[in-house]
């Protein structure tokens, strides 16, 4: 399968030296610079990345941020960089993602032929057969989808920004991510689920895999979880990292939701300050039970 020249893949990193070498020995062991631009939008690392770079990949264009563009924003500036260089289509991919053979040329195939949306199914080991991927909204909110059936591409409502092919047709519809307000979390969703409002077909592609490391960090951890203390909890609500930033899953809700937004940031609000109240009264025992159960009827559901 041939892809077409004009597709530029934006790598977003911040000082994960290491994981982002890797991720572009993947790319050039796939062949991939012969058919794709590729533009790493470099946020101020300081641990030898730019360096890294230009002397074992010169083939990758590398851009500088502040340190301060999270993945929002790189990714803002890459997709800024890639029009410019005549893109028809845009590829996401996160340095922790190592596409598997075939993967990158599919996406953008399907993506351009089709003009759609297209991303793919990224595992995270034998353990974890769907990592990140994509998902429809319910109440209001986005839920992932756990299992993927079968080989034909899946209609969804939102992707995950691990690994997808944006064609042109969606900036040019509608714009660029929301870098300001969604400075890191939600801002992947919230693109792809606008092209979805916006008629453009978003889709996953269970042909096109890739490896990624499941982000088992703070940040994406449920509030239930034993290892968040009451102060992690309050603290995230200002804190970008977490999936739980109150400027971010506002203008989230108000974007998408308008005026129904209200109760839903509300009743998150309220369920907030309960979990911080059980967690400071909660011996961390009672806590280690209590996610077990919840986690327990959250699989059988």
């Amino acid at each position: 399968m041939t892809a077409p020249a004009k597709a530029q893949i934006v790598i977003p990193v911040h000082n994960r030296r290491e994981t982002t070498h890797a991720c572009l020995e993947r790319l050039n062991q796939l062949g991939v610079p012969t058919w794709a631009g590729v533009i790493v939008v470099d946020d101020g690392s300081t641990d030898g990345t730019a360096e890294m770079i230009q002397a074992e990949h010169p083939w990758v264009q590398r851009l500088h941020g502040h340190g301060q563009l999270w993945w929002t924003g790189a990714i803002d500036l890459g997709m800024r960089e890639a029009i410019r260089n005549g893109a028809e289509c845009i590829v996401w991919l996160n340095d922790d993602v190592l596409p598997d053979a075939g993967a990158l040329e599919l996406l953008v195939e399907e993506a351009l032929m089709n003009q759609s949306v297209c991303g793919a199914v990224c595992r995270g080991g034998n353990e974890i057969p769907v990592a990140y991927a994509g998902g429809v909204m319910r109440n209001l909110w986005p839920h992932p989808v756990r299992h993927i059936q079968g080989t034909a591409p899946a209609p969804v409502e939102w992707l995950h920004g691990n690994l997808v092919a944006i064609p042109a047709v969606v900036w040019r519809r509608c714009g660029l991510p929301e870098a300001r307000h969604m400075p890191h979390n939600l801002a992947d969703i919230s693109y792809t689920l606008d092209a979805h409002r916006a008629g453009i077909p978003v889709r996953l592609l269970p042909g096109a895999t890739a490896l990624a490391t499941p982000n088992d960090t703070a940040s994406y951890w449920s509030w239930t979880d034993p290892r968040i203390r009451p102060w992690n909890l309050l603290s995230g609500l200002w804190n970008v990292k977490m999936w739980w930033y109150m400027p971010g899953v506002a203008w989230f809700q108000a974007h998408h939701s308008g005026w129904r937004a209200v109760p839903v940031l509300a009743f998150l609000i309220l369920k907030l300050l309960l979990w911080i109240l059980l967690k400071s009264l909660l011996p961390a025992r009672a806590l280690k039970q209590l996610n077990t159960i919840i986690g327990c009827k959250s699989a059988r559901q």
